[in-house]
């Protein structure tokens, strides 16, 4: 059983690096999400597509589109390249199996008559980024059935699975397919999507500099109020309360990974001083940076 503990996300585009092999692009996940801190999945985007099910406790996505809670028992899909971040209630358990493949793994050749007919209207569409799966619906019931015995197959590997899981995952995009036609052409509202997704990149690569709402605003070629209306329409937050978020995110990480001092760890993140670093860290954690790793040790 494989499980997706550890944050492999590219610094500089936000891009979640999932583990695929070239002969077998498929993989499925046991994620346990109470090992990030706050219980957060940070933001982050991947190629493949996912299918996913709450085996215990629920788990809300964020989305540029807004927020959408999954409860246990329920299922989903996120589509590729779609920005989004996760978050479970620290004192429910909090247990996903998700299903990760590139699209070709079931359509072939990106030109292939499966891809243009059944594939690409999906992934293609810039508004059909969720889906949710309610095991009351009987049609939804029968793609979650799918995605409970594929992890089984999957993680059990036995003699020909391959086989097994491509077979189950066709079924599940046949059957994913004729369910959401009607989604397919619907549109949403415009969002901020492309304009955040840029800003948050830019903050991924200079939150350890001294970064002004100016220069954020600019990396997207918008207004200092566009900017913060971007923010807090699809974050619900400022942009300066994400960068200090961001910013306590990755000290949380090299207080866990490195042997760096606390002021070393504090001037690498963007704070102007250790006393700083420690204020805005203990409200946000209720614990001091030293004793954050004291109980990581």
């Amino acid at each position: 059983m494989e499980s997706t503990n550890i944050i492999r996300i590219n610094e500089s585009t936000l891009e979640e690096t999932v583990t695929l092999t070239p002969e077998f692009p498929y993989i499925t996940n046991l994620c346990d999400l109470h090992v990030y801190p706050e219980c957060t999945f940070p933001w982050h985007w991947h190629n493949e597509v996912e299918f996913f099910y709450m085996r215990e406790g629920a788990l809300e996505y964020h989305l540029p589109s807004g927020r959408y809670l999954f409860q246990e028992g329920e299922g989903g899909f996120i589509n590729a390249n779609v920005l989004h971040m996760t978050r479970c209630q620290e004192q429910d358990a909090c247990i996903q199996e998700e299903h990760i493949f590139l699209p070709q793994f079931i359509g072939g050749q990106k030109q292939s008559v499966l891809m243009r007919k059944y594939i690409n209207p999906i992934i293609e569409n810039p508004d059909f980024d969720l889906f949710c799966l309610k095991p009351s619906n009987k049609d939804h019931q029968a793609l979650i059935e799918i995605l409970k015995e594929s992890y089984q197959t999957y993680t059990a590997k036995s003699d020909g699975y391959e086989l097994d899981i491509l077979e189950k995952m066709t079924q599940l995009w046949k059957s994913f397919y004729l369910l959401t036609k009607e989604q397919q052409q619907m549109k949403k509202a415009s969002s901020h999507s492309d304009r955040i997704k840029t800003m948050m990149e830019f903050i991924a690569v200079h939150y350890h500099e001294k970064l002004t709402l100016k220069q954020i605003a600019d990396s997207s070629f918008i207004s200092v109020r566009e900017c913060c209306r971007c923010f807090n329409d699809t974050l619900g937050q400022s942009p300066f309360t994400y960068l200090m978020d961001y910013r306590l995110r990755k000290a949380c990480e090299l207080l866990a990974h490195t042997r760096l001092s606390i002021t070393e760890i504090g001037t690498a993140c963007g704070f102007d001083s250790s006393s700083y670093f420690g204020k805005v860290f203990r409200e946000k954690f209720g614990c001091s940076p030293r004793e954050y790793r004291r109980m990581l040790a």
